[in-house]
């Protein structure tokens, strides 16, 4: 049988969990929820998500420790990461990036830049399909409609 598609989002804001709930819902995927990386950690021993999504500051914990963690389990140093954070310093970035993530998304953040993000990562796992050029012309009609061009002056 086949594993479902889940995401796990850490996250001590409730609001930001329950964006990532929506998000994820559309695509298909479960939805795990941890306010902290300890909890995080205890959802993990039961089972491994398709994707994490990882706020970077957390009251008792970091988000880079608990990243490093992942990234040094067997079990779980594959798991793509996206971070979602408010914290754009350049160095934390950096950080995250040097630890193997997939996306550094800056809170706040629209739905439909998350969506594509996550679809992004699962099409990277083969676990969603390319998609067709047909959609990417009627994404792209969306779009324009949706930001004219400025008038030139």
């Amino acid at each position: 049988m086949k594993q479902p598609l889940r995401l796990l989002v850490v996250d001590d804001d409730r609001v930001i969990r329950r964006l990532w709930q929506i998000v994820a819902q559309e695509s298909g995927l479960e939805v795990l929820e941890a306010g902290d990386p300890e909890h995080a950690r205890k959802l993990l021993e039961s089972m491994t998500p398709t994707v994490i999504v990882l706020d970077v500051v957390f009251p008792e914990d970091t988000g880079l420790h608990f990243l490093q963690e992942l990234r040094h389990s067997d079990s779980w140093k594959t798991i793509p990461v996206i971070i979602c954070s408010a914290i754009a310093e350049r160095e934390i970035v950096l950080s995250f990036a040097r630890e193997g993530i997939c996306h550094y998304l800056l809170k706040p953040f629209a739905l439909e830049e998350a969506r594509e993000r996550l679809r992004e990562v699962l099409r990277l796992r083969g676990l969603l399909p390319e998609p067709s050029s047909e959609q990417n012309s009627v994404d792209a009609e969306q779009q324009d409609t949706a930001h004219p061009p400025a008038p030139d002056p």
